[in-house]
């Protein structure tokens, strides 16, 4: 995200809600039933779960009207280790795609055999950014590659400066989250930790107001959650 936007961009972001169709294609990818933890996983099981929801992914895509092609990107903005980022003018928002040879080809999950989330894992994770920071990412198209679905997302441009740590970690506690580790929080009751939560990656308005831009949102069971508890410098080994 930039600190070129205009000044409605911050209003926008706080009461834009447009996460359901990434709650829907999260439900239909990861075959229906509540989204559980999977941490504990093996590699074998992890793959074989990324590549059949791969295909159900396409068959939502196809029945949503979301299938299409990467068509016509702006010039590159940045390139980090979940996506390729392109800033759009006329819209002042940021397109996201996916990069499918990075992890498991859909962002960062942290797991006891492997770090990577699956496609279901990856859109749950932007609807709970959308619902707990009320974030306004938006699921623009699927692009099939052969199979192997890139996402492309969108985000809003936010007018700020970079949040401090200790800012976020005042916000974080003030929301109930018990801290961990820098740049990482726990809620044990709804099972979620938040990490990957460090300045360069929020910003902070004019108005005082934090905007958490890209962190990782993950739903972990009570067990791993102790274990993070008792272990907190693992968590940022997993970027």
């Amino acid at each position: 995200m930039g600190i070129n936007a205009t000044p409605d961009d911050n209003r926008k972001a706080v009461v834009a809600h447009a996460g359901r169709p990434l709650e829907s294609a999260a439900n239909f990818t990861r075959g229906g039933g509540p989204p559980t933890p999977d941490h504990d996983a093996s590699d074998a099981d992890r793959r074989k779960r990324v590549k059949v929801e791969q295909g159900r992914l396409i068959q939502w895509a196809q029945e949503n009207g979301k299938l299409g092609t990467s068509g016509r990107l702006p010039p590159i903005f940045a390139r980090g280790g979940e996506h390729q980022v392109y800033f759009q003018n006329h819209t002042r928002r940021y397109l996201k795609v996916t990069l499918i040879e990075r992890k498991l080809g859909y962002g960062l999950a942290f797991g006891s055999h492997i770090q990577g989330a699956t496609p279901s894992e990856y859109l749950d994770r932007l609807d709970l950014q959308n619902q707990i920071f009320h974030d306004d990412i938006r699921l623009e198209r699927i692009v099939a590659n052969g199979g192997q679905p890139i996402i492309i997302i969108s985000q809003p441009a936010i007018k700020g400066t970079k949040a401090t740590q200790p800012a976020l970690d005042a916000m974080m506690t003030g929301m109930g989250y018990e801290k961990l580790a820098d740049g990482a929080y726990y809620d044990e009751p709804n099972g979620l930790l938040i990490f990957d939560l460090f300045p360069r990656n929020a910003f902070q308005g004019a108005d005082g107001q934090i905007y958490p831009i890209d962190p990782v949102v993950q739903r972990i069971a009570p067990d791993f959650g102790q274990f993070l508890r008792d272990n907190p410098h693992t968590i940022n080994l997993a970027h």
